[in-house]
């Protein structure tokens, strides 16, 4: 009869062992139910943040390329009325330079959210040969009076119309627009201009139009501008 009453205690505690363990593994499981809702819950998080940065950063680029283009209008400002009232082109001594002027610059990236009459901030100077060159504001200033070629290179997805200018001044234009497909249309100015020492020459958006799409840089083409004396 004790080996009976001992059998019947070792299955009681067999089956209260059993529902112990049933208990943890049912425990076991709603934890990790909560952490599974944890991870998806930070994870949302994360993509939200991720997204908030990209669109801090798209801004960011935008407000840059806005100070480049008030850079660039103070720059004229202060240019047009730092000189003489009682000064003549026509008279100023032509200086002789026996090196060449020379500049080439490019952007690094593609460039988003252009406004209305927005300057250039080319961002990669390739060639300055006189340091004349502000990348805050995308404008060359002249460094010796004489004939200058100037041209920009403009491969666009959209339509963005851009100008050549002179002192603020528009002295030439070019309007890409894509072929519909998805595909850039590149564009190429060209002007030939007599300049004086200490004009700014830049390249802008058209203060007529509203720019849609992308100006295009990537590793089968550039957006350049460039200029040399002739």
């Amino acid at each position: 009869m004790k080996f009976i009453g001992k059998f019947i205690s070792s299955i009681g505690f067999a089956y209260q062992s059993l529902a112990t363990l049933e208990t943890l593994q049912d425990e076991v499981t709603l934890l990790k139910g909560a952490f599974q809702r944890q991870i998806d819950e930070l994870t949302k998080q994360v993509y939200a943040l991720r997204e908030e940065v990209d669109g801090l950063e798209k801004e960011n680029f935008k407000k840059d390329q806005e100070i480049a283009g008030f850079q660039a209008m103070f720059d004229n400002i202060f240019q047009a009325h730092s000189k003489p009232q009682s000064e003549n082109k026509a008279t100023i001594d032509k200086r002789v330079s026996t090196s060449p002027v020379a500049f080439y610059a490019c952007f690094n990236q593609d460039v988003n959210y252009l406004g209305r009459n927005q300057n250039l901030a080319f961002d990669r100077l390739i060639t300055d040969s006189h340091g004349r060159y502000t990348r805050s504001s995308g404008s060359y200033r002249i460094p010796v009076t004489g004939f200058y070629v100037i041209t920009w290179v403009t491969p666009v997805v959209g339509n963005i119309p851009f100008e050549l200018t002179v002192n603020g001044m528009q002295r030439g234009r070019t309007d890409p627009s894509n072929t519909g497909n998805g595909a850039s249309q590149s564009t190429t100015g060209v002007a030939v201009l007599s300049l004086y020492e200490n004009d700014v020459v830049s390249i802008r958006t058209n203060p007529g139009a509203s720019p849609s799409g992308v100006l295009v840089n990537n590793q089968w083409q550039d957006s350049c501008f460039s200029l040399w004396k002739i």
